[in-house]
């Protein structure tokens, strides 16, 4: 009769450590804030993002309130990537934008991939083409740039590489995309 409360005790245990750290809330804890440079009155820093930088991305990774897949076959000989900063729109963690960017290893070649996330909705203005994704995902298509829908969070993919075809650019982008479904 004693033994019966270890199991539900065990399972409670199990079920708070799997969900530590995803609180709904951005964990600023291991983040380093970014302070504004100019003259910039205590009015307007209300107005504006508060910047975090992480000293890895698994840290940053593990700071977001929500999960995200990181594209791990880059179509270039890529630098890694890095969270370039972690963005807090209403200083309560909660509306976010995070940016990864990584670059060619080879310097005489320009190549850059950058992707934002939001955990808010994005307006994009221009002429969008709607894409075919993995999962049943419906993207869109303009230029350089993939942006898509994923449970509530909101991908924007901007790759540009001037090395490759237009038709190839468009296929190493769709390739990206789907890595992050």
């Amino acid at each position: 009769m004693k033994k019966r409360w270890v199991v539900p005790v065990l399972l409670i245990s199990i079920l708070i450590g799997c969900n530590e750290g995803k609180n709904g809330t951005l964990d600023t804890s291991k983040l380093e804030k970014v302070e504004p440079v100019g003259n910039v009155t205590e009015e307007q820093l209300k107005s504006i993002p508060v910047s975090y930088e992480a000293s890895s991305l698994d840290e940053g990774l593990d700071a977001l309130p929500f999960d995200i897949k990181i594209p791990k076959d880059i179509p270039f000989d890529a630098k890694p990537l890095q969270i370039s900063t972690i963005e807090d729109f209403k200083h309560d963690g909660k509306n976010l934008r995070v940016n990864f960017t990584t670059t060619g290893k080879n310097k005489s070649e320009i190549i850059l991939l950058m992707i934002t996330i939001h955990n808010f909705k994005v307006e994009h203005s221009g002429a969008w083409k709607d894409i075919k994704l993995s999962d049943g995902v419906v993207g869109n298509y303009n230029g350089n740039t993939v942006t898509f829908v994923k449970d509530g969070i909101y991908y924007d993919i901007s790759y540009d590489n001037k090395n490759i075809s237009s038709e190839q650019h468009k296929k190493d982008i769709i390739k990206i995309a789907n890595q992050m479904l």
